[in-house]
């Protein structure tokens, strides 16, 4: 099977290894490594190049402010279209935005195209406050996607639910396959060697959070919660890493909070140096807000296959992870003390998080390896 793997972006500031961009070629490595041909289309743009081993193409992106997303758009679709009339793909395969060419460009080529919806989009920007005209312009653009696709890959059982509701989809169009993991990259590893490494002491207390620096992520929790765990565990060091638009905000917050000189904020960092970040963490917490919306979380993943205990928002999409690892602990979203008192818990047994932590990496090595990712779409794209 031959699949093209299609990564529209052109943003500047673009991090490649982020999130869901990462993603797409670790899909793709996957695929390859289960014997298939994969090939994945992205921007050139600074920052931007191949994250794995697999055959790749940089469409052009003229690097101007307004033309960015038009060159992106436009040349991401001729760049595959001349790619797959030379050698034809057997799908093409997208993520859900403000692109309305893949499922064209599938049928140009005779491609079967799979459509990946990772999050409500419409809610998210609500969510953030973007016009109502945006969000009316993507319902619109993912309408006619999960029309348009032959196959729609839902990251939860929460996302079939939407689309099947507000866009009256055909469950059987739907599948519900998760993001994943690598633990080949994210190992376990000493927290105390980990820590030494990064400058921090030893026997420093370390909680962690790693992700974009959105406000639904939750960061604001976490620094309230801040001044009761320095209360009982004075040394902790909070380790922030990653970047992004809520940045400043956070930062002003721990200053008003008094809890600024305990708090590294480390700014994005690339991907082959956040396992040592994790590494060094004796706790990862993931305070979602309770309109985080659903998703399948990649930093819960990774802090799994790292062997770190985690405290996360009780929302369904992290529950369902929750209820096969038993390796995380839930609290109530958007309460401060409940988070405190989850990681304080953690931190009082060091035993119960080299258990917990055992626990999560045996599960995700079980069942969200990117590997294991790849043969439930190869499974979906065969019908079986």
């Amino acid at each position: 099977m031959r699949i093209f793997f299609l990564n529209y972006a052109y943003e500047r500031s673009l991090q490649a290894d982020a999130g869901g961009f990462r993603k797409l070629w670790e899909l793709a490595w996957a695929f390859k490594a289960l014997g298939h041909e994969s090939h994945v289309f992205y921007p050139a743009l600074a920052g931007s190049s191949p994250l794995r081993d697999v055959s790749s193409q940089a469409y052009p992106v003229l690097d101007r402010p307004l033309l960015r997303p038009a060159t992106a758009y436009f040349s991401m679709f001729f760049s595959a279209l001349a790619s797959g009339q030379r050698a034809r793909p057997d799908v093409v395969y997208f993520r859900s935005g403000l692109n309305v060419l893949p499922p064209w460009l599938g049928r140009a080529l005779q491609a079967r195209v799979v459509l990946e919806v990772n999050a409500d989009a419409a809610e998210f920007h609500g969510n953030e406050g973007a016009p109502r005209w945006r969000q009316r312009l993507i319902i619109a653009t993912e309408r006619l996607n999960v029309r348009k696709s032959d196959l729609v890959v839902a990251l939860t059982p929460g996302l079939k639910k939407m689309l099947v509701e507000r866009y009256d989809a055909p469950e059987g169009k739907i599948k519900v396959i998760p993001s994943g993991t690598d633990p080949d990259h994210f190992t376990p590893a000493s927290s105390e060697e980990a820590k030494a490494k990064l400058g921090l002491d030893r026997e420093q207390p370390v909680v962690g959070f790693v992700g974009l620096f959105y406000r639904h992520q939750g960061v604001h929790i976490l620094i309230e919660a801040a001044p009761r765990i320095l209360e009982e565990a004075p040394t902790t060091r909070f380790l922030i890493v990653g970047d992004g638009v809520m940045r400043h905000a956070w930062e002003q917050l721990a200053r008003q909070r008094g809890v600024a000189t305990s708090m590294w904020f480390t700014g994005q960092l690339p991907y082959q140096q956040i396992p040592r970040y994790l590494q060094a963490m004796d706790v990862l917490v993931a305070p979602f807000t309770t309109d985080r919306g659903e998703t399948s979380p990649f930093k819960v993943l990774d802090a799994l296959a790292s062997c770190r205990p985690v405290v996360a928002s009780d929302l369904t999409s992290v529950r369902l992870i929750q209820d096969g690892s038993g390796a995380i602990t839930l609290v109530p979203p958007e309460k401060q003390d409940a988070l405190a008192e989850a990681v304080l818990t953690l931190l009082r047994q060091p035993d119960r998080r080299q258990a917990v932590g055992s626990a999560g990496r045996a599960h995700v090595c079980a069942h969200y390896t990117w590997e294991r990712i790849a043969r439930q779409l190869v499974v979906a794209l065969e019908g079986r």
